[in-house]
């Protein structure tokens, strides 16, 4: 026999052999990688409750400052053509009703 024959031979029976010791003790199926852990969940973060300020806050400011209040931190449109009374108590109505 040719030599290149025979030592193509004795890696092939090699490489099984080893192939067969590593696999003894395994069944035939791949496994399946490990589950991921589930990812922790997130903090519960409230909403910011905005406390509506009290009619002397308000009554210390001018009407524009008193809509521009109104529209930046409630997003409530005041009618400006009102008297400052009026839009204090209509502000205070929406403001409340908001936060229910």
């Amino acid at each position: 026999m040719d030599p290149v024959l025979i030592f193509i031979i004795i890696v092939v029976a090699l490489g099984g052999a080893v192939w067969f010791f590593n696999n003894r003790g395994e069944s035939s199926s791949v496994s399946a990688p490990a589950p991921k852990p589930a990812p922790a969940p997130a903090p519960v973060v409230e909403a910011e409750v905005k406390k509506v300020p009290t009619k002397t806050v308000l009554n210390k400011m001018s009407k524009k400052e008193l809509d521009n209040f109104a529209k930046t931190e409630f997003d409530i449109k005041l009618d400006a053509r009102l008297k400052k009374d009026d839009m204090i108590k209509a502000f205070q109505k929406e403001a409340k009703a908001q936060q229910k």
